[in-house]
């Protein structure tokens, strides 16, 4: 009895640790999302100062 409950704890945990692992990667994603199109604009709007 003792057995079950320990391994249901740890699966317990190990889930728990598995999404917050995901939503780590989602919002890291997302920021470098964010960044790729921030550097995209900026180099759009270097490049038209520099052509006038």
């Amino acid at each position: 009895m003792k057995l079950n409950l320990v391994l249901i704890v740890a699966l317990l945990g190990a889930a728990l640790y598995a999404m917050t692992l995901r939503r780590q990667l989602e919002a890291a994603q997302m920021r470098g999302d964010m960044y790729r199109d921030i550097s995209a604009r900026l180099d759009r709007r270097v490049a038209e100062l520099t052509a006038k």
